[in-house]
């Protein structure tokens, strides 16, 4: 990361909202991550202003109901949205009404919670209509992003423009025919940019700051994560402990930290052994000491070496007061 920036933004009802909706303030900001030559695990750790700010008057399961609100005013069909609350519970939405949507996932939050919905980011969104600084080509020359989608991936690469072959300069999938610019990204995802020229390569994101915890699954073997807090993260406060494996080195969950195209350090949650006065906490590899101060890289990786496991992530305690 080179910078850091954010600030308190006010942020009102949006035209067509419910007047139930409260206003409230948000901070906003931008960070940047520089990419170079190889493969540089990334994430983006701003996500879109709220739509809908509100409370639920029913819950069952998948269902959720605001009497409150028109989700038909507020969200526009063609987008992905997300809905998200204050315990971590948060799901894209698969369908809405006027006063209810459905989520892909069933949650666990009361029948009164509060919560937000906002607009899933896109391929556009993060990386820009025209994909300036990205090598433009092919699915072999130009430069990829990689998108997890559980023990596989999404490959996203700005095409070049061939009038010849009647292809029109934009972002694709491999394998996926047609305008993928609005390929949807759920903000919770680590990614990697694979760069395919030498030199360093600024990117530079833009949004809100998530002030809230966030639950997240490690359901594959590695599991691409963004750290979603800007600022302040660090192994000790992450909330990672609750979920991941004690152990060594070789047998704990691992936390890949890149420190650059390829490069890691790795942390893992030391099981205490008082034969040999280790104490239970955060460690990284090769290094001696208390490692819970260690900070959360902008993207990082789960190594589970065990069963999946559902983690709630917690933002730093001075986020309470931004």
């Amino acid at each position: 990361m080179k910078s850091l920036l954010f600030g308190a933004g006010a942020l009102v009802a949006t035209a067509g909202l419910a007047s139930a909706q409260t206003a409230f303030t948000t901070p906003v900001g931008y960070h940047t991550e520089t990419v170079s030559q190889g493969f540089n695990v990334i994430g983006v750790n701003l996500v879109d202003a709220p739509l809908v700010s509100s409370a639920l008057t029913g819950a069952a399961g998948a269902t959720l109901t605001d009497a409150n609100v028109d989700f038909t005013g507020a969200l526009a069909d063609g987008s992905l949205y997300s809905i998200e609350f204050a315990n971590g519970a948060w799901s894209t939405i698969t369908e809405f009404t006027a006063n209810s949507v459905t989520t892909a996932d069933a949650l666990t939050v009361d029948a009164d919670a509060s919560y937000v919905v906002r607009k899933v980011r896109t391929l556009a969104d993060y990386f820009g209509a025209d994909g300036a600084g990205f090598k433009e080509g092919d699915a072999n020359t130009a430069d990829i992003i990689w998108i997890p989608n559980g023990e596989a991936f999404d490959k996203a690469f700005y095409a070049a423009a061939d009038p010849l072959f009647g292809i029109e300069a934009g972002w694709q999938l491999v394998g996926v025919n047609g305008d993928q610019a609005n390929f949807p990204i759920p903000f919770t995802k680590g990614l990697i940019v694979q760069k395919q020229d030498a030199g360093d390569l600024d990117l530079t994101f833009t949004g809100h700051v998530k002030l809230t915890p966030t639950t997240v699954t490690a359901d594959a073997p590695f599991t691409y994560l963004s750290r979603i807090y800007p600022a302040g993260a660090t192994l000790g406060n992450s909330g990672l402990d609750a979920g991941v494996t004690e152990g060594d080195a070789n047998t704990a969950s691992n936390i890949w930290l890149p420190t650059g195209p390829g490069v890691y350090d790795k942390g893992f949650f030391a099981a205490a052994d008082p034969l040999f006065g280790i104490e239970a906490g955060w460690q990284l590899v090769g290094v001696n000491g208390d490692q819970a101060a260690a900070p959360l890289t902008s993207g990082y990786i789960v190594q589970r070496n065990s069963e999946a496991f559902t983690v709630t992530l917690t933002p730093p305690a001075f986020y309470a007061d931004l």
